[in-house]
Order: structure tokens, then sequence, then C-alpha cells
């Protein structure tokens, strides 16, 4: 996502959707998520996020048809498109002054294989409590 190849983009919608235009964005009082830190997760994120001196701050983006995680690890933008109903589930547990959030996702590829994984995400009890609502309210069915 760090160099703005149509092509890529182009992907991301066709699996989120578009990003909500301006009015949109108003009248929905904006369309980012609670600002959390990535902590790990499934797939390929363990080695995307490193160790955790590289830890990274991370938020979604509501789109039209879901939402874009964003997340920076070393020099490299990367964004991560899911379609609302994806998430099939998010817990909290409680880490000190802390909450880890785990978000669970499944999704079906291009060729009709079904895939499962998770994100684990890091904030403060408070941001906690509204990115569990931000994620139920706008990925979940």
């Amino acid at each position: 996502m760090t160099y703005n190849d149509p092509r890529r983009w182009a992907e991301v919608h066709a699996i989120s959707g578009k990003p909500l235009g301006l009015w949109a964005s108003l009248k929905a009082g904006g369309t980012g998520s609670p600002r959390a830190e990535l902590i790990g997760g499934s797939g390929q994120l363990p080695e995307l996020v490193g160790a955790e001196s590289a830890r990274t701050a991370c938020n979604f983006e509501r789109t039209t048809d879901g939402a874009i995680l964003y997340f920076r690890s070393r020099l490299e933008v990367y964004g991560a498109p899911f379609c609302k109903g994806e998430i099939s589930g998010i817990t909290r547990l409680p880490e000190g002054a802390d909450e880890q959030i785990n978000i669970w996702c499944g999704w079906t590829d291009s060729d009709g294989q079904a895939h499962s994984g998770s994100i684990e995400l890091q904030c403060s009890k408070a941001h906690a409590v509204r990115m569990e609502a931000w994620i139920r309210l706008w990925l979940m069915d």
C-alpha cells in the first residue's frame, strides 16, 4: 500500500468496497476506528509485525462494504481488507492496565476455498471498549 499502485487498490476495493465519500463520512461521524497496537495474528502477520520493539499502531477505516486494517511495518504501509461479515468473533483479555483484543475472521477466496485467521491487538481498556463496539457495529453481521 506504500506505493500508489492502482492494481493493488483495485484488489483491496474488490474485497472491502470503495472508501466512503465526504458526505457519508460526516453523516457516520467519521470512518476510522480507535487506534490500537498490532501485536500479532495468524498467517503472515507475525512476520510483518516482527519483534516487540517493532510493533506498530493500527486502525480500521470503514469502506462501503467493510473496512481496511492499516498498519506500518518497518518502512512499508500495509492494508488488510475485510468484507462485512468476515469477522466471526471478538474477545477481550485484561493485561494489566491494557487489554488484548483477539479478532476471529473467516473468508472464502476467489477459488471458493475457505480460510480462517486471527488478529491480535492491544490498547487501553477505554479504547478496547470502543474498538469492540466499532467492530461489532461495522464489521460483524
